[in-house]
């Protein structure tokens, strides 16, 4: 049973539940409201942050993805973005893990939650998630089975399988 006076923070792994939607079911796309309503499950919810990137070089692409940030904005959420950065091969993503590590282990640290919904099945969380386990606070985690590193599943103290909770947390 969950305890419904858990205070809750959500920390979303926006690239990372992007990737997850895309192959877990192809048009899939997530009603971010619903997930934060469905995961928090009752409990206090304290906020929910959604961590992603933008493309600085294409205009109309940026201009659609600030449109969704400001969205998530307008509707409560906590929006860190960051820009993608050149290299070589294209564009990829910098500073995101670490600014969403780096929240949960500071808000964790000023005890600010009971318990942290990572929404990430990234692997790379691990460090941060014994850390705040250690502080005696809890961290669940919310992912497609597809998309979850088996490590990461087997050291949170609950598994949130958002397979099983596609047809609650889909944008219709």
């Amino acid at each position: 049973m969950l305890d419904q006076t858990d205070r809750v923070m959500i920390f979303i792994d926006g690239s990372n539940l992007f990737h997850a939607c895309k192959a877990f079911r192809q048009g899939f796309k997530i009603d971010y409201e619903k997930l934060r309503d469905v995961i928090a499950a009752g409990r206090k919810m304290i906020r929910t942050y959604f961590y992603a990137s933008f493309n600085p070089e294409n205009k109309e692409i940026k201009e659609r993805q600030t449109r969704f940030y400001n969205a998530l904005q307008e509707k409560g959420f906590h929006v860190v973005t960051k820009p993608l950065r050149k290299r070589n091969d294209g564009l990829i993503e910098k500073g995101i893990d670490i600014a969403l590590a780096v929240d949960m282990l500071s808000l964790g640290f000023h005890k600010a939650y009971d318990v942290a919904i990572l929404v990430s099945g990234d692997g790379d969380f691990i460090p941060a998630v014994k850390v705040i386990k250690s502080l005696g606070l809890r961290v669940e985690v919310a992912m497609f089975r597809n998309a979850l590193n088996p490590d990461l599943k087997r050291i949170a103290d609950r598994f949130i399988a958002l397979d099983e909770l596609a047809d609650k947390i889909e944008k219709k």
